[in-house]
């Protein structure tokens, strides 16, 4: 028989602590479930932001001569598409995470915060995969390994994971009463992706835009971890 969970802060994150594993598991889960399907598997979370950096790099870097005044563009491209592709898939997987869950929702008694946080886990295990390609590739065609800089990576892993779990939890309540939000989701996060600075740097963005970058809250989160993974010095005062 199940019991009707506190709606206390203090025990409802003891009742998160206690079924951690729930959160686990369901991420764990869920992983194999997507790798079994596809031949490629997790392959999936590497390939698609190279894939999109090779076009940037053609569109961008080729003809319309980003590559020039950006040194090292691809390791540039890949160290700000793999970030934002963290949070888009995260942000993607909460929005339904709820909604997904309806039967289970309805059939066991736990918190639901444990929902977002299992997609959160999910993702936070293909990100650090594919920052393992990063390396790789931006060695190999670039020429560009990680120093000490390096080191910057376990903060900004926690912040921007952090950063993450905020957003998702957001939109994934948010989406309980306005259904819709689902199929706006993309439609933002595709301006988001162009509105940051991935393809460009701020210095190469207009005036007008340059402004809304320093708004935006994904460029800092952006600039730390090209301080992580490319040695560039953080600029302490945008």
């Amino acid at each position: 028989m199940t019991t009707a969970l506190s709606t206390k802060p203090g025990a409802y994150v003891r009742e998160l602590w206690r079924r951690r594993d729930f959160a686990y598991y369901m991420a764990i889960g869920r992983l194999k479930a997507q790798n079994a399907s596809t031949t490629l598997g997790m392959l999936w979370w590497v390939l698609n932001p190279t894939l999109l950096a090779l076009i940037f790099l053609l569109v961008f870097g080729v003809i319309y001569g980003a590559r020039d005044s950006t040194p090292n563009y691809l390791a540039f491209l890949l160290s700000g598409l793999f970030p934002y592709y963290y949070t888009r898939n995260a942000l993607t997987s909460g929005t339904s995470a709820i909604l997904g869950n309806a039967k289970l929702m309805a059939n066991l008694k736990f918190p639901r915060l444990l929902l977002p946080i299992s997609t959160m886990i999910e993702e936070a295990i293909g990100f650090l995969a594919s920052l393992v390609a990063y390396v790789l590739i931006a060695g190999i065609f670039d020429g560009v390994f990680p120093g000490l800089a390096l080191a910057w990576m376990i903060p900004t892993l926690l912040i921007h994971t952090l950063f993450n779990f905020g957003v998702t939890t957001f939109v994934a309540r948010l989406a309980v009463p306005f259904r819709d939000i689902n199929n706006l989701v993309p439609y933002g996060l595709r301006l988001w992706l162009y509105l940051s600075p991935i393809v460009y740097t701020i210095d190469q963005a207009p005036e007008l835009l340059r402004r809304f970058l320093y708004l935006n809250p994904l460029t800092p989160i952006l600039d730390l971890w090209r301080t992580a993974l490319l040695g560039e010095p953080l600029d302490w005062t945008r």
